[in-house]
């Protein structure tokens, strides 16, 4: 809700249909693997900068494929546009943090497992409170452009 009761334009959950939602799911747990697997790529093309100018473009081109998919599942799965968005981007920050932390901080034997497990636990709640997490966000897109609302 915007200030003053008014609903935020753009914030509507729009549930997908049965069979799209088995395949929003499948999708967004396939982007968030594709995410760990991407931030691998990403830190090998880390290493090459020195000798390669266009690897961190190539990083760039990485995290935005990455960030698609996974944007585009919640999309499928019924999340209006700018929420797949914004959440979209913050499950891209947050695998990339998991993968930092997995192979750097803690340094586990198996980091890609543990990021990936870290992304489907992030997919699941996305996944399983839809409407908690739109309405979350619709409230933060009203609390900093007031001019949202409808």
């Amino acid at each position: 809700m915007a200030p003053g009761g008014a609903p935020v334009r753009g914030f509507d959950l729009q549930p997908a249909p049965g069979p799209w939602r088995e395949v929003a799911v499948a999708a967004a747990l396939a982007a968030a693997a594709l995410l760990v697997l991407l931030q691998e790529a990403g830190e090998r093309l880390r290493r090459e900068e020195h000798r390669a100018w266009w690897a961190s473009n190539g990083r760039d081109v990485l995290n935005v494929v990455g960030f698609a998919a996974f944007a585009g599942a919640l999309y499928l799965h019924g999340y209006p546009g700018p929420a797949a968005l914004l959440a979209g981007g913050a499950a891209t920050l947050a695998a990339y943090g998991a993968w930092v932390i997995a192979a750097d901080v803690a340094r586990l034997r198996h980091p890609r497992l543990a990021a990936i497990a870290g992304g489907w636990a992030l997919s699941g709640l996305l996944l399983a409170f839809p409407g908690h997490v739109v309405g979350v966000l619709g409230r933060v897109a009203a609390a900093l452009f007031p001019g949202l609302g409808g």
